[in-house]
């Protein structure tokens, strides 16, 4: 594929400064080569490009002052960059048609131009948008709603009673309206299943990556809003509820009825307890523990070492309190240092 600057700026809008080349493909500074295309996304890398045998690049005003190559000036480079390397690597597409081993009930309903690939399975009552792509080996349950530009890698499963919006991407693996981990314990303390029959809701433009799955609600659905991105091998259980825009990175466990709020970002690793809220904007950092609702966004993080809870809830007390204690000691310090006469001047 090639494509000239100014139809990137048609399609996705900035400035171009010199000359309108037609480049070929995008890629890093150190990596790039004649006819391709860069990006600068920080200042501090901005010594890389003199290196660089990209022809053009993709660079904030900022930092474009003393670049000599063609410029493509935007607020946003690492946006931009993303929207450019999307259109030279496009998603591969499934041919067009359902294969004859497709199974699928007489009163589904599949909208316009599909691409289904071999051994789907879809469950009856349940629909699919037009312009699907459906890799092989998917099954999709009984009263699945399915959107438009919808695509599906192979080996994910989708239980019944699950919607999903349009312009979605589901990755090998996922598994979209399983049982959530509902189950009563009786005076033995033995398990007793309660049935999950709430579904799942998922909404326009959410990516959810491999090997993630998210738990159908009890009584009411599970659901994802608009623009969610997740990753790889999370967990999401049932009832909890995304808000738009959220990105949730690998390894994160959120646990029953956890409310998550708009645009927070939850690194890898993390885990959500259930029945918890957390603000709109707030980030959560890797690895650590959330045991209670967030009001206010801020960036949180940590670790402690497990121990026997009545020793935890003891220790916790005093950790989260440390930096007011060590101030009081240093005042108590400074204090003690008059009485006595002693030089407190590294205390």
């Amino acid at each position: 594929m090639e494509i000239k600057l100014s139809e990137l700026i048609n399609k996705f809008g900035g400035s171009l400064v010199g000359k309108d080349l037609i480049v070929s493909g995008v890629a890093p500074t150190n990596l790039a080569s004649q006819g391709q295309i860069t990006f600068l996304t920080e200042s501090k890398y901005k010594k890389d490009l003199c290196n660089t045998l990209a022809s053009a690049i993709i660079i904030a005003e900022k930092d474009a002052e003393d670049v000599t190559i063609s410029k493509i000036i935007t607020d946003n480079p690492y946006w931009y960059f993303s929207k450019v390397s999307q259109l030279f690597n496009p998603r591969r597409l499934v041919k067009l048609g359902i294969k004859p081993t497709v199974i699928c009930d007489d009163d589904v309903q599949i909208g316009d131009s599909p691409a289904i690939a071999d051994y789907v399975v879809i469950g009856k009552n349940s629909k699919v948008g037009k312009n699907s792509q459906i890799h092989p080996h998917v099954v999709i349950g009984e009263n699945v709603a399915i959107g438009d530009n919808i695509t599906i890698y192979p080996n994910v499963t989708i239980y019944d009673n699950v919607t999903i919006g349009d312009n979605c991407v589901l990755h090998s693996g996922v598994v979209v309206g399983s049982d959530g981990f509902g189950n009563a314990p009786d005076n033995k303390k033995q398990w007793s299943r309660i049935p999950q029959i709430g579904g799942v809701v998922i909404g326009n433009c959410v990516e959810i990556g491999a090997n993630t799955t998210i738990d159908c609600g009890t009584f009411t659905p599970t659901i994802i809003h608009d623009g969610v991105v997740i990753d790889n091998l999370v967990q999401i259980a049932h009832n909890v509820e995304i808000g738009a825009y959220s990105g949730v990175a690998a390894c994160v466990g959120i646990a029953g009825s956890a409310k998550i709020g708009k645009h927070c970002q939850l690194a890898g690793g993390c885990g959500i307890t259930g029945h918890v809220e957390i603000a709109d904007y707030t980030v959560i950092g890797g690895a650590t523990g959330i045991s209670k609702s967030i009001t206010k966004p801020d960036l949180y993080m940590g670790a402690y070492p497990f121990s026997a809870y009545k020793d935890y809830a003891k220790n916790a007390v005093h950790l989260k309190n440390l930096h007011g204690m060590h101030l009081r000691i240093k005042e108590l310090e400074h204090k003690t240092a008059h009485i006595t006469g002693e030089n407190d001047d590294n205390a």
